[in-house]
């Protein structure tokens, strides 16, 4: 009865992980999407606030990306996928990167349109 107890934690444990495993990879992109919306909103409030102001937002928006990127280099495909899958997830994977890309662009010509970059 005593390793019952232990078995048992251990087979849920496993079965856990196994389970995280299996969706893993949409659900971390589900989470880095709404990271990339979030980071988005930050990027619009640094566009619409005074200039004075901008590097609040825009230190928080790089901040945001910073934790998108790293994310995204860590992400992995599941092992076993098909041929199919495995380019619906790159194709998921590059959209998120050009997004977060996209987002750089367009904060660094708020940088250097406020000459915050370079004088």
């Amino acid at each position: 009865m005593k390793s019952l107890k232990p078995l048992l934690l251990v087979g849920s444990l496993l079965l856990s992980s196994a389970v995280w495993a299996e969706g893993g990879s949409d659900r971390a992109f589900e989470r880095i999407q709404q990271m990339r919306d979030k980071a988005e909103a930050v990027l619009i409030q640094a566009e619409k606030a005074p200039a004075g102001e901008r590097h609040v937002h825009m230190k928080e928006h790089m901040k945001m990306l910073d934790e998108i990127m790293t994310q995204l280099h860590n992400e992995h495909p599941k092992p076993g996928m098909s041929a199919e899958e495995h380019l619906a997830w790159m194709e998921q994977h590059d959209k998120l990167v050009d997004d977060v890309l996209g987002q750089m662009m367009r904060e660094h010509k708020l940088m250097m349109a406020d000459k915050e970059c370079h004088p």
